[in-house]
């Protein structure tokens, strides 16, 4: 359950697009909020104008019952507003992840994208909205999973926030194609309908979905078809070719589409197979040599 909420803003109206989730998230569980803005080195101007904005909107959000406190903090962005989510013990950051077009685009994503790469932290980013006023719904979450603990990570998260909202998680596991004939559907599933029966037991419903193509564009195309209201995703955390994988992923779905993403880095030790069963992996791919169809 979130407790206490770091909300990232800006001083723009795309960056206020995190408000009617983070009203969303308070109507379904008690969570203290901290309204932040980083601000460059300046005039004390600067920061007097940043405290009037700040306390403008934590007006707003203390008139529907919130308890807010706000902060302005001078320095880069990225690395201050993740000390400040690691120091001060929250367990959620919200933001918006860019402005439409040019220069504000690139300067907001790259906060976010920082954001993202350095909170251990879970990280809520949204897109700018047209109809910012508008509460939105959280019926649907959808949570790509490869198989590993890693991926994993992100389900305790997002299964407090389906259980806070009443949402319905849908599992996806999206195989690539040079991989569909070495990685049958049977090792896919075994792991995810654990993870599903768990849950399922906790009174959170759920329905797992096995897709085949490059994974983030899978993940969105399978968002739009569920109506889902949120992509909920860990990445690796890493660098070099253990986080060329799923971390590019989770990027791909935040640059390419505009579902707002729950995600989680996480970082371990490196697991070979990250579909645990080495013993059915290795008995398909005989049977696929003996057939003479094994994959070069």
């Amino acid at each position: 359950m979130v407790q206490k909420i770091l909300t990232a803003l800006d001083g723009t109206k795309a960056s206020e697009s995190i408000l009617p989730y983070l009203e969303t998230l308070l109507a379904s569980q008690d969570a203290n909020v901290t309204l932040v803005r980083v601000t460059p080195n300046g005039p004390a101007s600067r920061a007097h104008e940043a405290y009037s904005y700040l306390n403008r909107v934590a007006e707003g959000l203390r008139a529907k019952g919130a308890v807010v406190d706000i902060h302005v903090l001078t320095g880069k962005p990225g690395p201050t507003l993740v000390d400040m989510a690691v120091r001060g013990g929250y367990s959620l950051v919200v933001m918006c992840s860019r402005g439409k077009t040019g220069l504000k685009r690139l300067l907001l994503g790259s906060v976010a994208e920082e954001v993202l790469r350095r909170s251990p932290v879970p990280v809520l980013i949204v897109h700018p909205r047209s109809d910012a006023a508008a509460k939105p719904a959280m019926k649907r979450i959808l949570v790509p999973l490869d198989g590993s603990h890693r991926s994993a990570a992100i389900l305790p998260p997002a299964a407090a926030l389906a259980k806070a909202t009443g949402a319905r998680l849908i599992f996806t596991t999206v195989v690539e194609p040079n991989a569909r004939e070495e990685i049958p559907v049977e090792v896919l599933a075994k792991n995810l309908f654990r993870e599903q029966k768990q849950l399922l037991r906790q009174g959170i419903p759920t329905e797992l979905i096995i897709r085949y193509g490059n994974p983030a564009d899978e993940i969105l195309s399978l968002g739009e078809v569920q109506g889902a209201d949120l992509v909920a995703i860990s990445t690796h955390g890493r660098t070099g070719l253990e986080r060329a994988r799923f971390g590019s992923v989770a990027e791909s779905v935040l640059r390419k589409g505009m579902l707002p993403l729950l995600l989680l880095k996480t970082a371990g030790k490196f697991v070979p197979d990250p579909i645990h069963a080495p013993e059915i992996r290795a008995q398909r791919r005989r049977q696929l040599e003996a057939a003479g169809r094994a994959p070069k």
